[in-house]
């Protein structure tokens, strides 16, 4: 960094004397001579302080005042205290005078012989270093100073300055730091070999110690700083500050070094021979023997402009921060065009990402800072920029600041800065790196952008609202599109272009989990570039949470489908397997829920063709559910098999939810298979009953495990003479054990189905049973006789095996024919010829008296199995092969305990062997004999325990009370003697009188016994 900070000017040559000590008193000069003569020294123009700055013409100065004899000696040292109106020099002593009197006020005389002396303005302290004395005076405010301290220092001292409250002193070759209040010393370093100490006070508190050609910056601890020191070409006679810069005085030349690291050289003054350098609030000042040098700061905004021309914009930066408060709006400009010429600077370097942060700082809005990237594609509300704005829009410096900058008036402009840029963007890498930096930079603001957007997007709706209400409609019949489109203001047009851009540069840099999560949230995202940008590049995912963020099911499907049924037709094929496309619709299907079914459906064509069963899941599993009857019509027109596997994924997932509805058409859709699969078996031949397909499995399992169908409209489906099994399911669900049995036993000749019915109904109502078992307030449900019984029903079935076969027939006079549905009407011929064939068999059983039965007729007949008619026609004639007698037998032998023995022996056949029922009469023997037993041992328990409990009771009734002459009345505390009394429960005594009389059982509550 090389620039013009400060220029000189000389206002005064030739002086009488030789000049020892300077001093700036307003705009006065007050030089301390050799002969200890002091000489006054003013401009010949009025002005109130010395010019600050080389813009303002410096005027010649004049000897207005010579005071001879104003020391002994020479007058070494000199400072003005401009805010205490008095002057302090060292002669012979150190001295302190009045302003503008010039007269001594304070003569401290212990310091004859000081060597130096340095003045704290914030504590009003001063310190003068005699030979190996330490004097420290405090300003007692009327214009006097009071000595407090005399310390004693290691050696001759050289160098002094304060440090926040203590003394850093230059002795010998060494630096230490004293402790005014103890004396206690602490070394630092030395002072380099050939060089004298040198100490200097900075503006923030830290100190710059002189070590050979280097000053070392050090805290008031006299720890070096981070900042490192300043090198100079030289060892310096003396050192000044004027921040930021710092002045040393060489032997040929006033060299300049900025006081920021890395404390580059800013300037050579080319001042020779200087005796002395002086910086104070009213300037600088450099003095030979004779002749004074006015050192005077060029202009701030004149050196920004110089350091911008060089290409040093940060330390024009640092400079801009120096601006005083009241000139806030200039530095602000200043800083603006410094940051967006920095910036271009930086970016036409290839440092993205320094540029970004300077174009942050700057006031370029963010669609300027995008026309840097040509492949970032903004939304059609962006009018395109001009790069030109990065050259002439933001000059630096007025006309007349960089006219004495040393530039022209006309801004250095790049024509062909934007070309260069783009052109040096084409390179991939290059383009990556910008991009990726640019990424960073709209992440970074995105927060604030889109807080902003929300905030206008709220206010926009509450102001919507207001003005749809009826007080608004009076004066508006309705909001305009133009007031609409005012609403669409800066903070969300900002939020849309960002985000644009910033998805755009995150997947252009392979950042697609980035863009993904932006994506996935709430978003600004202009669609048209986006879609564009992601088509082209084959961002197919990422387009698809774009649609999905905006509500775009049906595009996002349709792209979803696309790329699983015509993955060539795109520009960039997908590169995902057919696994994965088919579970990505999945996934998109599962998101958006059942809002909309028809859109559901009419984008599951592919998976339902490619991914069944994870499809019917899907139809399965949403909470809410898909409307049932809506996708069975579309399946049913679509995909008419699946409707089974629809169905039973329904029952899978909602199966104590399921309505009935849906439980009859899943068994409606089972029977239609197996009906179908029966005509074509009995067709070829190779029906048999006992035969169980997948789909009559999955029939009966609905029977048996569900229960919110309707039988009677699957009974009346089924076939007359063939699935027995399904018929006995539907007949025990009507409570027609009976007849469910019959098929079991005579049709399929299954007895061990017999049993497990037998066993699952009688479970059924004994768990019935124990869940309402009574308590003290409760009663237990009525008893199901035919479920308690339904063992004695199978057993009789088994020994009465034509009446139950009878009775079967004439159950399905209540049903329609096999082949008809149920609800339809058969014709006149069928129930001409179904009424003939049945009515000999029933006029032969019960005499023609009906010509139907129902079910509950029909169960009414087998409770009364034993009626005159059925011992009358089965009776006599049933032979002993007809019976069932070897599975009756298997039965009472393996459920002898669930049934009642009196009464399955009486059905039993009269020449039954005894040795055939043995298995049955032994363990219900045994039983019925443990069981009497146990009954008579429990009541002699209960009798005892009568017993007793009444023994007790006598013992209770019992009282006795011990009477003699001192017992007293508890109610009028006299004497009993031989009175009448009362005994309470308590046992305590009163007169019977006294009882009487008070009518209330004061000492005790219960029974009273009276006694003499």
């Amino acid at each position: 960094m090389v620039h013009n900070a400060f220029d000189s000017r000389q206002i005064l040559r030739d002086c009488p004397a030789r000049i020892e000590s300077v001093g700036l008193w307003g705009p006065r000069l007050l030089l301390g001579c050799i002969d200890g003569s002091l000489r006054i020294y003013a401009p010949e123009e009025t002005v109130e302080v010395l010019p600050s700055d080389s813009e303002v013409t410096v005027p010649t100065y004049t000897l207005k005042d010579t005071r001879i004899g104003f020391a002994k000696k020479a007058v070494t040292h000199m400072d003005v205290l401009q805010s205490r109106g008095l002057l302090v020099t060292l002669s012979d002593a150190v001295a302190i005078h009045t302003l503008p009197e010039f007269e001594v006020v304070s003569y401290l005389t212990k310091t004859k012989g000081a060597a130096m002396y340095c003045w704290d303005e914030d504590r009003g302290l001063l310190a003068v270093a005699k030979l190996k004395r330490i004097f420290v005076y405090r300003y007692d405010g009327s214009r006097g100073f009071t000595e407090t301290k005399d310390l004693p220092a290691p050696d001759t001292v050289n160098a002094m300055a304060w440090c926040s409250g203590a003394l850093c002193l230059g002795i010998r070759k060494e630096y230490i730091i004293m402790n005014i209040n103890t004396g206690v010393t602490v070394e630092v370093f030395s002072s380099g070999r050939s060089a004298n100490p040198m100490i200097v006070s900075l503006p923030n508190g830290n100190l710059l110690l002189g070590k050979d050609k280097i000053g070392v910056i050090v805290d008031h601890n006299g720890k070096p700083t981070e900042d490192g020191g300043l090198s100079w070409n030289e060892i310096p006679a003396g050192v000044v500050i004027h921040p930021p810069y710092a002045l040393a005085r060489l032997s040929r030349h006033v060299e300049v070094r900025s006081l920021k690291a890395p404390h580059g050289l800013v300037q050579m003054l080319p001042l020779s021979n200087i005796q002395l350098l002086l910086s104070s609030d009213a300037g600088l000042i450099a003095a030979t023997e004779s002749t004074i040098h006015r050192i005077l700061p060029v202009p701030i905004p004149v050196q920004v402009v110089q350091l911008s021309a060089s290409g040093n914009f940060l330390d024009a930066l640092a400079l801009c921060r120096m601006l005083p408060p009241e000139d806030a709006a200039l530095r602000a400009s200043k800083e603006d065009a410094i940051h967006i010429r920095y910036g271009h600077y930086l970016f036409e370097q290839g440092e993205y990402v320094e540029a970004m942060d300077h174009f942050g700082a700057s006031s370029l809005d963010l669609t300027t800072i995008l026309s840097l990237f040509p492949s970032v594609k903004l939304p059609s509300l962006v009018s395109p920029v001009s790069g030109d704005v990065f050259s002439d829009g933001h000059p630096i410096g007025t006309p007349t600041e960089r006219s004495r900058a040393g530039l022209s008036t006309d801004e250095d402009t790049s024509p062909s800065a934007t070309q260069a840029e783009s052109s040096k963007l084409q390179d991939v890498q290059q383009r990556k790196i910008a991009l990726s930096a640019l990424a960073g930079f709209l992440s970074s603001r995105r927060r604030d952008v889109i807080a902003k957007a929300e905030a206008e997007e709220t206010d926009a709706a509450v102001a919507a609202m207001v003005e749809a209400s009826p007080v608004a409609k009076r004066n508006s019949e309705k909001l305009s599109e133009a007031t609409f489109d005012k609403r669409l203001n800066e903070a969300r047009q900002l939020a849309i272009v960002l985000d644009t851009a910033l998805v755009q540069a995150l997947l252009a840099t392979d950042q697609s989990q980035a863009a993904l999560k932006l994506l996935k949230g709430a978003n600004y995202c202009d669609i048209a570039p986006c879609e564009e940008m992601m088509l082209a590049a084959g961002h197919y995912l990422e387009l698809i949470e774009l649609y999905k963020s905006h509500q775009m099911h049906p595009q996002a499907l349709r792209l979803l489908n696309t790329l699983a049924e015509k993955p060539d037709s795109f520009a960039v094929p997908p590169e995902d397997s057919l696994e994965l496309r088919s579970q990505n619709i999945l996934d998109y299907l599962k998101a958006i829920g059942s809002l909309d079914p028809t859109l559901v459906l009419e984008s599951s064509n592919w998976i339902l063709k490619n991914n069944v069963e994870e499809t019917m899941k899907m139809f399965a599993g949403y909470n809410p559910p898909l409307p049932i009857n809506q996708v069975l019509a579309y399946l049913k027109k679509n995909f008419p098999e699946l409707r089974v596997l629809y169905l039973e994924h329904m029952l899978g997932q909602h199966a104590d939810a399921a309505p009935a509805e849906l439980q009859n058409e899943l068994l409606q859709l089972y029977l239609t298979r197996v009906l179908e699969e029966r005509s074509t078996k009995v067709a070829e031949g190779k029906w048999d009953e006992r035969d169980h397909s997948e789909a009559r499995e999955k029939l009966l399992k609905v029977l048996q495990n569900t229960t919110a169908y309707s039988p009677d409209r699957i009974l009346q489906r089924l076939p007359v003479d063939g699935l027995y099994e399904e018929r006995a399911y539907l007949l025990g669900r009507l409570g027609q054990h009976r007849l469910a049995l019959t098929l079991y036993a005579h049709k399929l000749h299954e007895a061990d189905l017999a049993l497990a019915y037998c066993d699952r109904v009688y479970t059924t109502a004994t768990a019935g049973r124990k869940a309402g078992k009574p308590t003290s307030r409760t009663i237990l449900p009525p008893v199901d006789s035919g479920a308690m019984n339904i063992y004695l029903t199978l057993l009789e079935v088994y020994l009465k095996p034509k009446a139950a076969v009878r009775e079967y027939d004439r159950s399905l006079m209540t049903l329609a024919p096999a082949r008809t549905f149920a609800g339809a009407r058969p014709s006149p011929q069928q129930q001409q010829r179904t009424r003939g064939g049945v009515a000999k068999k029933i006029a032969e059983i019960e005499g023609a008296e009906e010509s139907k039965f129902s079910f509950s007729s029909a169960e009414s007949a087998a409770e009364s199995s034993r009626s005159d008619t059925e011992e009358l026609v089965e009776g006599p004639t049933t032979s002993s092969e007809d019976l069932m007698l070897d599975d009756a037998l298997r039965l009472l032998s393996r459920r002898w305990d669930r049934l009642d023995g009196a009464q399955a022996l009486r059905m039993i056949p009269s020449d039954t062997k005894l040795n055939n029922l043995l298995p049955f009469l032994e363990p219900l023997l045994r039983t019925s004999s443990e069981s009497r037993r146990n009954s008579a041992v429990i009541k002699s328990l209960h009798r005892s325990e009568n017993l007793q409990v009444r023994e007790e009771l006598l013992q209770c009734r019992k009282r006795v009370v011990k009477m003699n002459s001192d017992r007293t009345c508890s109610i009028c505390r006299k004497r009993i003697g031989t009175s009448v009394f009362a005994v309470y429960p308590s046992g305590t005594l009163a007169h019977f009188v006294c009882y009487r009389d008070s009518g209330v059982s004061r000492p005790a509550v219960g029974s009273v016994a009276a006694g003499f």
